[in-house]
Formats: C-alpha cells, structure tokens, sequence
C-alpha cells in the first residue's frame, strides 16, 4: 500500500509537470530558446516582460508611450555577431541572404546590421521554429525594403501594418522596448533610466554591476560584450542604455506605413552622454537600409494570443521631431 501511494505521488507529480507545460506553452515563460542545429546552434535568453494592462508614461517621449496590453518577453541581451553568424551558416549563405555585420568579436553585439536585415534574422526566428514570418518582404534581396501586410493576408492586423499578428519573434515596437527599460512592476512607476532610477547610472566600458552602463566611453571604443553590458532594468534586462543604439519596429511617424520611412531607435551606445539614456530621449536613423557601427538590435517574444495595440498617435511626431536628432555613422546601401 505504501508503495502504491508513493508511487501515485510520482504520477502525481509527473503529472502535475507536464500539464504545468502544457498550460503554459501558450504563454510566455522566461528562459533559454535554442535555434538553428548543430554546431551552429545558438541560444537566446528571453526575460519575461509582465504587468499587462500597465498604465502609459506621460513624462517620456513620444507621450503617451509605454502601455502593453499582453504579457511578452525581450531578448535579455541585444543579439550578438555569433548568432548573426549562425544564421547565415544555417539558413543566409544557401538562400542568398547573407547578412554582413562588423567584425569585433563573437560575443559582441551585432552591428551594421541594417533595419532590414535584423526584420530577416527575425523572420528565420519564426520560420526555423515551425512559425510565421513577421515582416513581409516581396523581393529577394537581403536588405530589400518591406512590403506591408493587406488585408489578404492571414495575420494582417490594421493597427500594425508592419508585423504579423500569427508571429512569435519580432522586433520590439517602441512601446514594447520602452516598457521593458524604464518600468518599474514592483512599484508600477516609470523611471528616466533604464537602471531603476531618475539618476544617470554609473559609466562603465563593462560588467555587470547593478546601477552600471557601458556609455561616456571614447568614440572609438569597442562595445562591450552582450553578456557584460552594465546593470539590469527594473525587469532584468541588460544594455538597455547605452553599449550600442537598439533598433525598435516602429516608423517615424508612428504609422507603420511605408517600408521605406525611418525608424526610430533608443538607448544610447558606448559613445552617448546621460541624456540619450533618457526617457525622454528618442532619436531616429535614416531609412531602414541603412546600417551603423554604434547600432544594434535585440529580438522580442510575444504569446500567440497577443494583441497588437496602436503604436503612439502620429499627432505627437512633430513636438517628438523638434527634440530629436540622430548622430549616425555607417554607410547607406542602394
């Protein structure tokens, strides 16, 4: 009888694990996803982004901005050249679609990585996994402009012409990115730093010290390591401010309308002073052919039953213009 119970307490348990995965599979957990195969495999951390529903910042900019809806998650550090390189061992290389990128170490951040190419990383994410393509691309060219989703599309959404709603991986929308840097779940307030605090955090060429970010650093220093790129956000994630400018999803004038408009990107890089650390810091780069040795990117998560909300009304584009200006180095493709 004893062991019989104890062993309807191992089923039990057993039991209660796999249906734990099953609830849960359609949401989004913090952890570890693993892509591509063999010795090309690579990993990425995801942290989980809560508080759905969170109210919008009205101090920040563009305002209001920073209101999710659903629960995601952001990729807990910014992509780095050996996934960028993988990629192309396991899918860029056969399909003509190689994506170039500066050359300064494995562990470094990905950059010179256009708009375009980082929404091609991104759509392989979705593809290699048994998913939908988030970004609409007609041509077959790497760094060919998108095409937007229409209403024949299955995953259109109106509210987001750029990103397919039936999508798990994509670039962060402004208001996904802003929400995971400068709010606070614990207290439900929005800080001016993505370190948990209205003070500038401490200038670091690396580490990972709490308070800490890699910014204030010589124009032609190396950034630091995705791994070691100063202290955490409010939610755990790293390099938020500074080490190098993150690219978000969202066009310039807020309306995800045109493949070929400017998109708007946040943070800061090695070489920024404290202010472009700030909320109240949005800067824009030239055409999303474009790429430049301080900008980055990092990959967010969403569950299947997300819902897009509206990017941030196009009326604010122009008080958000008049404050924003974007020190850009790089070299623009044809």
């Amino acid at each position: 009888m004893v062991r019989l119970q104890a062993l309807f307490r191992t089923f039990t348990v057993i039991t209660s694990v796999v249906i734990t995965a099953i609830s849960t599979s359609d949401s989004v957990s913090a952890g570890i996803i693993v892509f591509g195969a063999g010795p090309n495999a690579f990993n990425m951390d995801f942290t989980t982004i809560g508080s759905p529903g969170n109210a919008a910042d009205t101090t920040g900019s563009p305002n209001p901005v920073g209101a999710v809806s659903y629960t995601y998650q952001l990729g807990t550090y910014e992509v780095s050249e050996d996934m960028i390189t993988k990629y192309n061992a396991n899918f860029g290389t056969a399909n003509g679609l190689v994506i170039t990128q500066d050359s300064r170490g494995a562990d470094k951040p990905a950059t010179s990585v256009s708009w375009n190419e980082a929404a091609r990383f991104v759509n392989w994410l979705n593809t290699s996994t048994g998913g939908v393509a988030a970004y609409k691309f007609t041509t077959g060219g790497v760094n060919d402009n998108i095409a937007l989703w229409s209403p024949n599309d299955a995953g259109y959404n109106s509210a987001n012409l750029f990103r397919n709603s039936l999508a798990t991986y994509v670039l962060p929308s402004l208001d996904e990115w802003y929400k995971a840097a400068y709010f606070d779940p614990t207290s439900s307030n929005y800080f001016n730093f993505p370190n948990g605090s209205d003070n500038a955090p401490t200038t670091v060429a690396s580490g990972t010290i709490a308070g800490t970010a890699v910014y204030g650093q010589l124009p032609d220093a190396v950034p630091a390591d995705i791994t070691l790129a100063g202290g955490l956000s409010p939610f755990g994630i790293m390099g938020l401010g500074g080490n190098v400018w993150e690219r978000q999803e969202t066009e310039a004038d807020f309306d995800n309308s045109s493949g070929s408009s400017d998109r708007w990107v946040r943070g800061g890089s090695r070489g920024s002073g404290s202010t472009a650390l700030l909320s109240s810091s949005l800067q824009f780069a030239p055409a999303p052919k474009n790429e430049g040795q301080w900008v980055g990117f990092r990959v967010a998560r969403l569950p299947s039953s997300a819902v897009a909300v509206p990017e941030p009304g196009s009326f604010v584009v122009w008080s958000v213009m008049g404050l924003s200006g974007w020190w850009y180095r790089g070299r623009r493709r044809k």
